[in-house]
Parts: C-alpha cells; structure tokens; sequence
C-alpha cells in the first residue's frame, strides 16, 4: 500500500511539473548583457543543447534582473545560466542542480577609460561608480569591497546602477560616470564590441563564476547529456564557435559546495 501510495506521489508531482511529456525545455540567462547579445550569444548554444536530448531548447531572459529573479522563484526555468547569488538561492529552495562553471573566478573589475588619471580605490573618492543592477553579483561585491577599504557609498562614492554590464561601461566612455564595477567576460566582450582598451585599477575577492544550472524535474539522462554537451564546447570546432561569440572560455564541472564561500557572503 505504502508502495502504491509513493508511486501516485510521484506521478502526480511528475504531472504537475511536466517533465513526464515535457517536449521542449527553457533555458533562462540572466540579462547581463542587451537583449540582441543575449540572443547572439546563447540562442546557438540553446539549440546544440537540444541537438543532444533530440528536444527543442527556447532561450528565455527578462527585461530585468529582478524580473529574471522572480521566473527563477517561480521554477520557470528547466536549464538556467545564472549569477551566484542567484544559484544559492535556487539550489537550497528548489534543488536546482548544478552542470558546469566558467574556468575561472568571478571578481568585480573597476575600470576607468585608458587614459584616466585613476589609479587605486581610493583615487575614486568623490567620485562615481557606475554598475550593473544592485542585485547583480557583480555589485554585492563591490559593495562589499568598498566598505573593506573605509569607502562608504552614498557618502565617500556616489553609485549609479544601470540595466547591464555594457551600459554600465558605455557611462565611462560618455563621462557620466569615472568608473564602472564589471566582471571580467563582459569587459572582454565589450572591449571586443567596441574597439577600446578599458584601465582596471582594482579587483575585489574572488568567487566561483556564473554557471549553467538544472531543475531536478529534467530527468537523470538528459542532465547528463546537457553537462557533457557544455564541458565539450571547448574541445570541439561548432563549440569553440558558440564560445567566441561571446568572448567566453571553456566551462568545467562544478559541485554545490563549492558555492559555501557565496553562502557565507550573504550571511
């Protein structure tokens, strides 16, 4: 009876979260880039994925942070490539999984245009710093940073937050702003896109990276197949493709665990 009884369970949660006739997946990324390079850049790596679960894959972002963050609340998302913070969230209220991580460390760069007089930190005093939302990785790091060196904002640094990475940047190259608090694969692309060489003058602590994520309802195999498919973008020619395009490196497999130094960031 008690067998009978986890069976209808599970079936009843497998109905309820569409993973038993599931068709096609979403795949939500975070809007730290504008729209059209958001599309650019993962609406191929979308489709490679749905070559190899021989389902269709749909990108899915938001016109906001804090609207990707509600769809993220609401398990909207099958995959997802989201921010830190943003994981630790997901995987401790709604098991979401994680499949693989940029090879390096996420940190905040603070850069200045190349000819700027700005050299350290606390040459910024006084002046302003332009970032991506404040809810983004990006700018909880810094925030952080600044009261580390005695800078308090609101009093010693005016802070402005913009939609995304690159219209954080577009506000140095415009003079509304002395410097921007980024990460460093946005500043690849946006350099890329632009054609400027932006100066760092600082760094803040570094914390494991972005990375793509799964929920529990996508079954065991297909999990397997997508993170296998993600680890091999950097080994093959259409991968390395999909990579340059958003001015990315190879991703590496990545444990919940290693998110605890997040955990205690936020506590």
């Amino acid at each position: 009876m008690a067998g009978i009884k986890t069976l209808f369970c599970s079936l009843l949660l497998c109905l309820s979260s569409s993973c038993c006739f599931a068709s096609e997946y979403l795949l939500g990324v975070f809007p730290h880039l504008p729209p059209r390079d958001l599309e650019k850049v993962f609406s191929p790596m979308a489709a490679d994925l749905g070559k190899v679960i021989n389902k269709r894959v749909m990108l899915r972002s938001s016109t906001t942070y804090e609207k990707f963050m509600d769809n993220l609340d609401k398990e909207t998302f099958d995959i997802a490539f989201v921010q830190p913070f943003d994981y630790i969230r997901i995987a401790d209220k709604f098991g979401y999984i994680p499949l693989a991580t940029r090879k390096q460390k996420l940190s905040t760069v603070l850069v200045t245009k190349p000819d700027s007089n700005l050299n350290t930190v606390q040459d910024l005093k006084g002046k302003t710093i332009a970032l991506p939302p404040k809810v983004a990785a990006v700018s909880l790091l810094l925030n952080s940073y600044l009261h580390e060196h005695n800078l308090v904002p609101g009093k010693d640094i005016r802070l402005t937050y913009h939609r995304s990475h690159l219209s954080c940047m577009q506000q140095i190259l415009i003079g509304e702003a002395d410097a921007c608090g980024t990460a460093a694969p946005a500043l690849r692309f946006f350099q890329h896109k632009m054609n400027v060489t932006l100066k760092i003058i600082a760094e803040t602590q570094k914390i494991p990276h972005t990375l793509f994520v799964i929920h529990p309802r996508v079954p065991e195999s297909e999990r397997k197949k997508i993170r296998s498919r993600i680890l091999e973008w950097g080994n093959d020619e259409s991968g390395k493709k999909m990579l340059s395009r958003g001015r990315l490196q190879p991703f590496m497999e990545i444990s919940d665990k290693d998110y605890d130094i997040v955990r205690k960031l936020v506590k």
